[in-house]
């Protein structure tokens, strides 16, 4: 095995840049700098549904139209301040929809609104209030009494609906709006760094794949590996290859994989390997690790193979199943 060379950092066109790091025998990595929109990304994703309950005077809503409102933030941010038990945020987007009988109308968090979470004994919220009494704004409140549904102030990662006997949202302006009761809540936690895949492919004995940007005159950014193969010949070694794209992570990351197989109703690893910590594990930024693995075992059927980015404390993984022959 020998080291990957390192190459120094190339611009692209459109003001992006990647850099081939050197690294030890069984890890290569690359990097390339997104886009600054993508630099606010959000992982947690709530889910409010329900049905409109009380009209005030809001053209073309009526009682029993159905909404959905989806609310997007980073739980990991500080808050932009604080009063007493109550943290509030402003890192976040709300955007919801009314299936009214003329039409879907669409609604969001009104400008300068910031979302709440209060923890006070006896008096747990999840809030989103008015700020400028909008005629479009939507907003939000859960409330739990008994003060056991938030252990902090922090913006929750996980909500159940059962938890809050006040669960209410409203559209509108105050005095002309519609009230509605909330039905479903859901929540998705995506992590700060999501791998894309692990892949199994032949060593290239010319040296010219796995590479970035191998493609001459293509438009786009490109990863070029092996073809990705599943049938792994026992007595062959392959090369593996582990994307992942960085969310909203800042700190070091460290990549790994494993292959795994069942033997005799045991979980036997057949292969494994770990790259070097990265310091400037940053958001906006993906790369990629390969892996010069070892000859495969001479142990007939299928197998998995295993793709790990640990960030921090947290860790995210993707799978392939092969079969080895």
């Amino acid at each position: 095995m020998t080291a990957n060379k390192f190459f120094t950092q190339i611009t692209m066109p459109f003001s992006s840049a990647f850099r081939r790091l050197a690294a030890f025998a069984l890890m290569g990595a690359a990097v390339m700098a997104l886009s600054a929109a993508t630099a606010r990304a959000q992982n947690t994703q709530v889910t409010i549904e329900g049905t409109i309950t009380s009209v005030a005077s809001l053209p073309g809503v009526s009682v029993g139209d159905k909404y959905s409102m989806v609310l997007y933030y980073n739980p990991t941010q500080a808050p932009a301040s604080t009063s007493g038990t109550t943290a509030n945020y402003t890192g976040f987007t709300l955007n919801a929809v009314v299936d009214d009988k003329d039409g879907n109308q669409n609604f969001s968090a009104e400008p300068g609104a910031q979302l709440g979470v209060d923890d006070a004994p006896a008096n747990n919220s999840f809030f989103l209030p008015t700020s400028c009494n909008c005629p479009t704004g939507a907003v939000f409140e859960l409330v739990d009494t008994t003060g056991t549904a938030f252990k902090t102030n922090a913006l929750p990662t996980a909500l159940t609906l059962k938890d809050f006997n006040t669960a209410v949202v409203e559209f509108g302006n105050i005095g002309s709006n519609a009230t509605g009761n909330i039905t479903s809540l859901r929540v998705l936690d995506t992590g700060g760094i999501i791998p894309a895949f692990i892949t199994a492919g032949a060593p290239d004995p010319n040296g010219k794949v796995p590479t970035i940007n191998g493609v001459s005159g293509a438009g786009v950014f490109n990863l070029d590996v092996s073809f990705p193969l599943t049938l792994l010949s026992h007595g062959s070694s392959y090369v593996y290859t582990l994307p992942f794209q960085n969310i909203n992570f800042t700190g070091t990351c460290q990549a790994s994989f494993t292959l795994t197989q069942i033997q005799y109703n045991k979980t036997v690893t057949l292969d494994s390997g770990k790259g070097s910590v990265i310091s400037g594990c940053n958001p906006t930024t993906f790369w990629f690790w390969t892996f010069n693995g070892k000859a495969i075992a001479d142990y007939p059927g299928p197998a998995t193979l295993t793709g790990t980015v640990t960030y921090g404390s947290s860790k995210a993984t993707t799978t392939t199943t092969v079969v080895i022959q």
